[in-house]
């Protein structure tokens, strides 16, 4: 039945019909937005290639209700107190939105919305279910097949996974999305002639035993596809297959291995190849592949041209769904907006209509060839993400989010799959090789607009509730100190801290008014201080993770002048450079150098935590889910009282610094602002 039936109106949950009855009833004509995102990315994949949008608008060009599905739905339970007027709204029913949206192939990450739509409020709630299905599904699977396609490092991958897919839809989709990963084609053919993906395939080991000799299984496929057939060698045994094709005398295009240990098999099979002058014959390798077994056969020198994956790839296997939501973030009621948003915990979302702004930087040097030409690569790369409020400007950032559908019809020409794959290659080229590890790796940054933060707290205000969102609301209203206190100021370095800092840390220079008063606040009162910073050498094996930044002697590895003091007693990351005073003597501020994320790194670090005696921590800086994380942490390890300002730290990713809060109260840390820490108070020195 459900190959028959072309309308997708009713492949909708029933609570969003059920909604929109209750609109129609009790007259509500708001115009609502709705922003699909993923929460969160998941632990396997540093970024996700947007896909399915060209599905997702085609559904809403089309989505309407046939006179079969009204008398259907009139007859369901749920809708026998619903009047005959809401069922005569069905039967003219159009989405008359407008959309905009991230374009297909372009990287996306955790937060950023990848569809935006605006509609009376029926209209956007009824297409809720379908766009939540197509885009998870495909992007999750153009997200797949770029790891596969970085794996190869350039050798072709085709999809083949149709087969093994969750049913026949899903596998001509999965076979769409492949190739807007990245992939070469598909075996599908169904997904070739709708959408034009390059097609694939040519016998497999039923032929070769249908023929009485293996010989003349391979005889006849050359004579059949003499430019294009690809032999499959390892029906009875690979090696004595590739003999066997060898010795026809005659060109072959390529053979493939299905089954065994494919790097001695390929070895072994290039040599048996090129010793009968078949030296431009690929050989193809498929059999259970996934980026994982395609980076370690490529990095041990396997002699595979290409690649067929199938399983992991049309499936996803190992992230097979993600967490994407859709959820209202705007009303327009009678000329006023209303700015939405939900608290639940772990399931919060951000208000307000948003936009996505890319920011990039020049790419860095790459050495010329020995033919003194110009390296191949990008000259800019991507650098951070910040999710702002769609009424910001930042001229210097590239706004992801473009204007797709007005009142129902879409705006610009479909853009060719092809065209949409090349944009994922264009992405994929300028998104730093640090964030494209498959082992961890760190977080490409995304952060808030310090705007869309503020709008939030006012949307707290209103609702009068104690969001899970926002840390700050944790905060004791009994927070003045009145017991010995230390600040901690974790890395307010220049490269971290300014714009054109080397490992910039978004939305950093919005905290440096707290910053400024935390340390005002210290002079004034005497508050000793620890300043933690990073201080690296030029060839730091770090820099294989993180672009080369605070480099010993460089302005970018000095701390910034807010939090700078005229006089501090640095300690070198070595042993045996800190000599406990016999006495503390009015205020003094120590820098302690750092190569770790931790300061507890510097072998030095416990003996000043001993000299200064019982103490109470307050700690702010950045990053806060590598070195503000680490350093409380360290000392919540020894006991020691800790308050971190909330509104004097920020995270490279908002979900890192969500995370990272979360494990430092779940510590014992006490989350605290700027203002109450500053509150008049009795200061005690060591």
């Amino acid at each position: 039945m459900l190959e028959t039936y072309n309308n997708r109106a009713l492949l909708v949950d029933l609570y969003e019909l059920t909604m929109a009855a209750g609109y129609f009833e009790r007259h509500v004509e708001c115009r609502a937005t709705f922003e699909l995102f993923v929460r969160q990315l998941p632990s396997e994949r540093g970024y996700l290639v947007a896909a399915g949008l060209d599905s997702a608008l085609g559904y809403l060009e089309n989505l309407h209700f046939t006179e079969e599905d009204v008398r259907f739905l009139r007859d369901q339970p749920a809708f026998r107190t619903v009047s005959n007027s809401f069922f005569d709204y069905l039967r003219h029913f159009r989405f008359t939105g407008d959309a905009h949206a991230i374009p297909e192939g372009t990287l996306v990450f955790g937060g950023e919305p990848i569809l935006q739509l605006t509609a009376p409020v029926a209209e956007a709630q009824i297409a809720e279910t379908y766009l939540l299905s197509v885009i998870n599904f495909e992007t999750a699977v153009a997200s797949k097949a770029a790891r596969v396609v970085i794996a190869a490092q350039g050798r072709p991958v085709w999809e083949f996974g149709t087969r093994r897919a969750q049913g026949p839809q899903a596998g001509v989709r999965a076979a769409r999305a492949a190739y807007v990963g990245g992939c070469a084609g598909t075996s599908n053919v169904l997904a070739g002639y709708l959408y034009g993906v390059p097609l694939a395939g040519t016998a497999a080991h039923s032929w070769t035993q249908v023929f009485p000799t293996e010989r003349e299984s391979f005889e006849a496929l050359l004579d059949t596809f003499p430019e294009s057939a690809i032999l499959l060698i390892d029906t009875y045994d690979s090696l004595a297959g590739a003999e066997t094709a060898a010795r026809l005398g005659r060109k072959i295009n390529g053979v493939r291995l299905d089954s065994g240990d494919l790097l001695e098999k390929s070895q072994q099979v290039r040599q048996i190849l090129d010793r009968r002058g078949l030296t431009d014959t690929i050989i193809f390798a498929s059999g259970d592949l996934n980026e994982y077994k395609i980076e370690d056969l490529v990095e041990q020198g396997a002699p595979i041209d290409a690649f067929g994956v199938g399983t992991d790839l049309a499936t996803s296997r190992d992230v097979p769904a993600l967490g994407v939501v859709y959820k209202l973030v705007e009303v327009e009621r009678d000329g006023r907006l209303e700015y939405k948003t939900k608290f639940s915990e772990k399931k919060a979302h951000w208000p307000g209509r948003k936009q996505v702004l890319r920011f990039s930087r020049p790419a860095p040097a790459k050495a010329a060839g020995g033919d003194g030409r110009e390296p191949e690569g990008p000259r800019e790369e991507f650098h951070h993400d910040l999710i702002a409020r769609v009424t910001e400007d930042y001229p210097e950032a590239t706004p992801l989010l473009e204007v797709v559908m007005r009142e129902g019809r879409r705006v610009d020409a479909r853009p060719t799959l092809a065209q949409i794959r090349a944009r994922t290659l264009w992405n994929l080229a300028r998104l730093p090789e640090r964030y494209k590890e498959f082992h961890g790796g760190p977080r490409y940054p995304v952060a808030n607009s310090t705007a869309l933060e503020r709008l939030l707290e006012e949307v707290r205000e209103r609702y009068v509730i104690t969001p899970e969102i926002s840390t700050a609301a944790r905060v004791p209203a009994d927070s003045a100190m009145s017991e010995t206190v230390v600040f901690l100021d974790v890395d307010t370095q220049v490269d971290f801290m300014d714009r054109a800092g080397a490992l910039y840390v978004p939305g950093a220079e919005t905290i440096i008014p707290n910053l400024t008063r935390l340390m005002t606040y210290a002079r004034e009162s005497r508050i000793p201080v620890l300043s933690s910073a990073d201080a690296h050498q030029p060839d730091d094996p770090s820099f294989a993770e993180w672009p080369p930044h605070c480099v010993v002697g460089t302005p970018g590895q000095r701390r910034i002048p807010e939090t700078q003091f005229p006089s501090e007693t640095v300690i070198p990351n070595r042993p045996g450079a800190f000599r406990p005073p016999t006495r503390w003597e009015g205020q003094f501020v120590i820098e302690i150098e750092k190569t770790d994320y931790s300061v507890a790194g510097n072998p030095n670090f416990d003996a000043v935590i001993a000299a200064l005696g019982p103490c109470h921590f307050v700690v702010f800086g950045v990053a806060t889910e590598y070195c503000v994380r680490d350093a409380v942490l360290a000392l919540r390890k020894i006991n020691l009282p800790c308050d971190l300002v909330v509104d004097a730290i920020k995270p490279i990713t908002a979900e890192g610094g969500r995370k990272a809060i979360d494990e430092m109260v779940a510590a014992g840390v006490r989350l605290v602002k700027t203002e109450e820490v500053c509150a008049p108070a009795t200061v005690a020195t060591p």
